[in-house]
């Protein structure tokens, strides 16, 4: 028997599927490259518009890491990868908070 799952894990994945335009796809693709395979599976896009890319990770001890040490090389890398859409703003929330 299947364990149930979170509902908040079902939408996301709803929600990716259904609205990853071209836009998410190349900085997923980019993610893929910058984040680790550890970490990668961890870590999701969930908004991408006017410069502001939101990345939603589920872990607390990952959200510190990323938020607070890491923020800008991504944001550096992301804007190396793909050029033609640059990231002004990264903003990096904790899954489950509805905090942004």
């Amino acid at each position: 028997m299947v364990e149930p799952r979170p509902v908040g894990d079902f939408l996301r994945d709803i929600l990716r599927d259904a609205g990853h335009g071209k836009a998410r796809r190349v900085y997923d693709e980019a993610l893929d490259q910058i984040l680790s395979a550890t970490l990668r599976p961890h870590c999701q896009i969930i908004g991408c518009r006017a410069g502001r890319l939101v990345l939603e990770v589920d872990s607390a001890p990952l959200f510190a890491e990323l938020s607070g040490f890491r923020r800008d090389e991504i944001r550096e890398r992301i804007n190396q990868l793909v050029p033609q859409q640059p990231i002004a703003q990264l903003t990096i929330r904790l899954g489950g908070t509805g905090h942004v």
